[in-house]
C-alpha cells in the first residue's frame, strides 16, 4: 500500500517531541509499504530540513519516509488565535495538496488538531480513498475542559466537525482505552475502533545507560532526583511540582528536576526564585536523541497533569512509556489507567487527581524506601516490554489501515 500520513506536528528523533508518527512510519515501510507524511515544518530541525528541496513546500526523505513540510510556523507560546490560524491554513493547504498525490491507497490522519480530519474527507471525496482517524486529544472535549476554548459557537461547530469526521472515516485510532469509551459515545456502536497507546522505545531508553557522568556535572551524586521531561504548558501545570518541593523543602537531598520548554517555563523560573527553592532545576529541552543519560540519572520519572478529568482519562503521555523502557520506577500527580497499572505492576505510584498531600506522601515514601527502587525499575522494564513493544503497536496500526484500505 501507499500511505498518505497527515500529521501537522510530525517530526523526527532530532526534534524534542513525540515521533510516533515517525517510527511507526518506518515499520510500515519496513513491511513494503510506502509512506508520504504530509506536515508542517513547525516541529522539524534544521537538520531535518537541510536537504529539503522548494522553498514554501519543502519536499525531503527520512529514513524511507517521503514528507511533504508546509513551511506554517507554529508554537506553543503563540496565543489561541494565531494557532487556530496555523491549524486552518494547514488544513486547507494539505486538502489542496494531498489531490496532487499520485496513486496512494490509504489516507492515516493524526489529531491533533482535530482538523487535520479535513483532508482526509477531502481526499475521500475528490480521490475516493478512505481514511484512518487517529485521535491523540479528543476535540473539543480535551479544549473546553482546559479552557482554551469557551465560546458556545465554536464549541458547537467542533462538536459537528468531530463527529462528521468520525462518521466519514472507515477506521478510528484511539490512544488509550478511555479516550475510546468517549468516542464510541459520538461515533456509535458500529465505527472500528482500534486502541494504539502510545510506544514505548525500547532501543532509545534503556536500563544499562549510564547517568553517572550527568548526575556527577549536575551535582546530583547524593540526591534521589525526581525527573519530569516535556512540555510546560496549562496542560502540564507543572506548578504543582513547585507545590510539592515548596512542602519538602527542608529535604536538601530530594531535587526535582524539569528538562522542556513551553508556554509557563518563565513562570515556573520566577516562582522557584520567588521561593528561594534551591531543590528545583529546569533545564532546556533537550534533542530526543540525547534524552536517556538524562532518565538515567534519575531515581524516579514523575508524570504531571493538571486538574483536568478529561486527561487523567485519557492519558498516554509519552514520558510515562520513556519511564517505563528507561527502567525507572513512575510517580503520577493522578490515578486513571496509568496508576492502576503501576499499582498492580509495582513499578510506580499514582495519586488522586492533583492531591498535594497523597502526591507528597508517594514522594517520602519512595525516599524512604530507596532500596524498592531497583525492583520497581526491573518491574517497569518488562511492562513496556510486554505491552507497549513498539513493533507490535506499529502492527496493530497497520491492521486498522488495512481495514481502511478494503473498505468499499
Amino acid at each position: 500500500m501507499h500511505i498518505v500520513c497527515i500529521h501537522q506536528h510530525f517530526t523526527t528523533p532530532k526534534g524534542i517531541t513525540i515521533i510516533r508518527s515517525y517510527e511507526f512510519a518506518k515499520r510500515w515501510i519496513a513491511k513494503g509499504h510506502k509512506v508520504t507524511v504530509i506536515a508542517s515544518t513547525a516541529q522539524l530541525t534544521k537538520d531535518d530540513l537541510s536537504a529539503a528541496r522548494g522553498s514554501f513546500f519543502k519536499k525531503f526523505t527520512a529514513d524511507g519516509i517521503n514528507v511533504i513540510a508546509m513551511a506554517i510556523p507554529y508554537r506553543q507560546q503563540m496565543g489561541v488565535l494565531k494557532r487556530c490560524l496555523s491549524f486552518a491554513v494547514f488544513s486547507l493547504l494539505c486538502s489542496i495538496a494531498i489531490l496532487f498525490i499520485r496513486k496512494f491507497d490509504v489516507v492515516y490522519a493524526i489529531s491533533t488538531p482535530l482538523t487535520t480530519g479535513i483532508p482526509a474527507i477531502a481526499a475521500k471525496w475528490f480521490k475516493r480513498k478512505n481514511f484512518v482517524f487517529e485521535v491523540c486529544d479528543q476535540w473539543p472535549a480535551s479544549v473546553v475542559e482546559l479552557g482554551v476554548i469557551t465560546n458556545k459557537f465554536v464549541i458547537a461547530i467542533l462538536a459537528w466537525l468531530e463527529k462528521f469526521i468520525y462518521k466519514k472515516s472507515s477506521v478510528i485510532v484511539a490512544v488509550s482505552d478511555g479516550m475510546a469509551e468517549s468516542i464510541r459515545k459520538i461515533a456509535g456502536p458500529d465505527k472500528p475502533i482500534y486502541v494504539v497507546p502510545n510506544s514505548a522505545d525500547l532501543d532509545l531508553f534503556r536500563p544499562d545507560i549510564d547517568g553517572s557522568q550527568i548526575r556527577k556535572n549536575r551535582n546530583w551524586d547524593k540526591k534521589i532526583v525526581f525527573l519530569h521531561a516535556g512540555a510546560m504548558g496549562k496542560t502540564n501545570s507543572l506548578n504543582f511540582v513547585i507545590d510539592a518541593a515548596s512542602r519538602l523543602k527542608q529535604y536538601r537531598d530530594i531535587m526535582f528536576v524539569l528538562i522542556g520548554e513551553g508556554s509557563q517555563k518563565p513562570a515556573l523560573s520566577g516562582r522557584i526564585k520567588e521561593l528561594n527553592l534551591t531543590t528545583v532545576e529546569i533545564i532546556s529541552a533537550v534533542p530526543r536523541t540525547q534524552l536517556p543519560p538524562y532518565l538515567a540519572a534519575a531515581d524516579v520519572i514523575m508524570c504531571i497533569i493538571g486538574n483536568f478529568p478529561i486527561i487523567e482519562q485519557h492519558a498516554s503521555l509519552n514520558k510515562f512509556y520513556d519511564g517505563l523502557a528507561a527502567g525507572k520506577p513512575i510517580i503520577l500527580n493522578y490515578d486513571g489507567w496509568q496508576g492502576q497499572a503501576l499499582k498492580e505492576k509495582n513499578a510506580g505510584l499514582g495519586s488522586k487527581l492533583c492531591n498535594l498531600d497523597e502526591f507528597v506522601q508517594n514522594i517520602l515514601y519512595l525516599y524512604n524506601n530507596r532500596n524498592l527502587l531497583p525492583q520497581m525499575g526491573k518491574n517497569s522494564r518488562s511492562f513496556a516490554q510486554e505491552k507497549f513493544d513498539r513493533d507490535m503497536l506499529a502492527q496493530i496500526a497497520l491492521d486498522a489501515i488495512s481495514k481502511a484500505a478494503k473498505n468499499d
